[in-house]
């Protein structure tokens, strides 16, 4: 019998098993919560640390409303309704159950901490092979994606009428699979979200998309398919010469395959007027015109880039 852990703790506890991930999500799947109190005040305390979490208040699902009762390191959630199947981890040894990458995204667009741009993001993530950590580099690598935008919407779908689902299915309409870092997310977000998010409205985008060469299967960064456009991320100037000259080697066999491809670079991104210098040769070479911006668009852009800049910052190396 296991207590269930979601919404910001099971984030925080999924965020937390590092390259342990995969053993998480091969694990067993339950749809069922378990009709268990809640431990002890130091015994939870100890059980969350067990997997990862810090602090709290740490979040609950419990099954009915009789499981609730007023404690301070607790925030209590029920479900009216029966959970879609198997949406619910098991972790091992008999801990905690966690709510899925799926049935957590819908979750969290309930929460009054996430707006549009914080759950495409977190999407993104859950659909990337990585995930956010307090590491020297903020965030962890992983062999696999935690989930899919896929498997996110047959559950949305499952839930639909439900409170809060709408605001799930709309935000999934912008997120893309295979993002392999938070920068990737970045770049992908400020070109592909619609230009009332701040964003440019390009499509169809495909991050980490497989390009077939004499040398083999490569994979452009973010992929702009049907006019074989493609950015490969830089970083900072401070890239190592080897790292430099791995990528050049990358980018002239794409080249050889009939790409097109574009270095980004921190500075063209956090910098205006270079920024701007960017998308102007990026859509020179999609064949497409960057309409004059209207003065809400430009806005938006301002607004979406001073939510997204920060995160260029801790992740640009």
């Amino acid at each position: 019998m296991s207590i269930c852990i979601c919404n910001a703790s099971a984030l925080e506890a999924l965020r937390s098993s590092g390259r342990l991930l995969p053993t998480l999500l091969d694990g067993p799947r339950c749809s069922q919560l378990d009709d268990t109190p809640v431990p002890h005040p130091i015994m939870l305390h100890d059980d969350m640390v067990r997997i990862g979490l810090k602090e709290g208040p740490y979040h609950i699902l419990v099954p009915t409303k009789r499981l609730r009762y007023a404690r301070d390191d607790v925030i209590f959630h029920t479900r009216k309704h029966p959970l879609p199947f198997q949406t619910l981890l098991r972790s091992e040894h008999g801990g905690p159950i966690l709510t899925g990458p799926e049935l957590l995204f819908c979750d969290l667009a309930l929460s009054p901490d996430y707006d549009t741009i914080d759950l495409i993001e977190l999407g993104y993530e859950l659909c990337g092979t990585y995930l956010i950590n307090d590491c020297w580099d903020g965030y962890i690598s992983n062999a696999v994606c935690a989930t899919s935008t896929d498997k996110i919407r047959r559950v949305v779908d499952n839930l639909t009428g439900r409170p809060g689902i709408d605001v799930a299915r709309k935000a999934l309409r912008h997120v893309r699979d295979g993002s392999n870092s938070p920068m990737e997310t970045a770049l992908a977000m400020m070109l592909n979200l619609p230009k009332h998010l701040g964003g440019q409205n390009l499509e169809p985008i495909s991050l980490n998309h497989p390009v077939v060469t004499p040398q083999g299967t490569k994979y452009v960064d973010v992929a702009f398919p049907e006019p074989k456009v493609g950015l490969e991320y830089k970083g900072r100037d401070a890239h190592s010469i080897e790292k430099t000259a791995r990528d050049d080697r990358r980018q002239n066999t794409l080249l050889g395959s009939g790409w097109t491809i574009l270095s980004v670079w921190y500075e063209d991104l956090v910098q205006d007027q270079l920024y701007s210098k960017f998308l102007q040769e990026l859509a020179k070479m999609l064949h497409v015109r960057l309409r004059t911006r209207s003065e809400y668009h430009e806005t938006m852009i301002k607004v979406l880039r001073a939510r997204l800049l920060p995160a260029l910052e801790k992740y640009s190396q």
